[in-house]
């Protein structure tokens, strides 16, 4: 919307999250460092096998994450806030037997 001479550009540089090899930072880290713990605990507790198979569902999940951020760097961002956005609201999707997603969190009145 332009208002006489004035006008806010959105660039996309601006609103582009870090990535890393392809998938953003967080998501990255939060991923690589659950596997990294869960992959040091298997070995001394469990097994070394349990480790290694660890480490190879660790590939593929961070070729999924890859594959959802290489056309719109953003879509990864929506899916979780859209897991979070059903979380959060299942009292809703239990009742009406529908998803909502709005912003309000509405509560319940005393009458």
């Amino acid at each position: 919307m332009q208002v006489e001479g004035f006008s806010d550009p959105i660039f996309k540089g601006c609103t582009r999250p870090a990535m890393f090899m392809g998938v953003p930072t967080i998501p990255f880290l939060l991923v690589t460092g659950s596997f990294m713990i869960l992959a040091v605990w298997t070995f001394y507790l469990v097994s070394p096998y349990v480790s290694l198979f660890l480490g190879i569902v660790y590939v593929p999940i961070c070729i999924t994450l890859r594959q959802m951020t290489k056309k719109d760097d953003q879509r990864l961002r929506q899916v979780l806030m859209r897991a979070r956005m059903r979380f959060r609201h299942r009292a809703g999707r239990q009742l009406w037997g529908a998803a909502s997603y709005s912003p309000i969190r509405y509560k319940r009145r005393k009458s």
